[in-house]
């Protein structure tokens, strides 16, 4: 199900609800055709964040839906007060240099509605990035399971008393829900370490949930833990992970010679890992889109 975010001028105190409001994992907060009642109820619902179900998809929107699995991830339009990006969440910063693109991740500082965002300034290598007025930026990040993108462009850099910038606020943000089941197809070499000892497999898909493998010999058994090590690409930025795994299937692949597929659910993923895994499975979900 496809959740939309809605605005606040979409209900009315007073009046039934024209559907039910829920909040970003489904859930139904309110039932159609109830009443929000009062102003204190109306903003207590938009500080959790409300949402409707899209419209179903005719036949033809689900047949391309079955042919292409990134038409079952709809982008929307929102505002940034809807996405409610929060001081302390990372965002990454991409130029848009014609011909080279750099990026860097930096941590949301606040915001002045509508004038402008407030985000660390960038550094590499432990030194600050020099970054001009009136450079542009597109925006990433990720708030609970929604992928977020917007483009900007730099106010102000300011160096005391720490070094920050006043990004523009956006008129609108792209935004699309990342599903824990959502995953990309790849090509990733991976070492497992597992009880039986270290063996070597490829990632062949890949969700910031967990991943499928395959190898010529079983590298694990099924209920074990394991810790795998991989490098990733998201947005052309070079990651090496490891991460703590538990097997959850193994089985032949008749359909790769007889190789072992060995799934896998991530466990205890810090934000920085869930952060780039996520970033990966966005990129190539929405590929160029913005």
């Amino acid at each position: 199900m496809t959740l939309l975010p809605l605005e606040e001028n979409e209900i009315r105190i007073g009046s039934p609800l024209p559907w039910d409001l829920m909040d970003a994992e489904g859930n139904i907060l309110m039932e159609q055709s109830r009443i929000v009642d009062s102003q204190p109820l109306l903003d207590q619902l938009f500080k959790l964040g409300v949402y409707r179900a899209a419209p179903e998809r005719n036949a033809e929107q689900e047949k391309r839906a079955e042919a292409d699995p990134a038409a079952a991830h709809e982008m929307q339009i929102s505002t940034l007060a809807q996405i409610q990006l929060a001081p302390g969440d990372m965002v990454q910063l991409q130029t848009m240099h014609a011909t080279h693109t750099e990026r860097y991740q930096v941590k949301m500082l606040g915001f002045h509605a509508p004038v402008s965002i407030m985000v660390t300034s960038p550094m590499v290598q432990g030194k600050l990035v020099f970054i001009k007025e009136g450079q542009q930026f597109l925006v990433r990040g990720f708030v609970g399971k929604d992928a977020v993108a917007y483009k900007t462009r730099v106010l102000k850099s300011n160096l005391a008393p720490f070094p920050y910038l006043h990004l523009a606020y956006p008129e609108s943000v792209q935004s699309m829900r990342i599903r824990g089941s959502a995953r990309v197809p790849v090509d990733l070499v991976t070492s497992v370490m597992a009880p039986r000892g270290k063996g070597a497999a490829r990632i062949v898909d890949l969700s910031w949930g967990g991943a499928r493998m395959l190898s010529p010999q079983a590298v694990a058994d099924k209920e074990d833990e394991v810790t795998l090590a991989f490098r990733i690409n998201p947005s052309g930025l070079d990651v090496y992970l490891n991460i703590k795994a538990k097997v959850r299937a193994v089985s032949k692949d008749e359909t790769h010679k007889g190789q072992v597929a060995t799934g896998v659910e991530f466990v205890d993923l810090n934000e920085q890992d869930r952060l780039y895994l996520t970033n990966m499975v966005y990129q190539n979900l929405l590929k160029d889109n913005l």
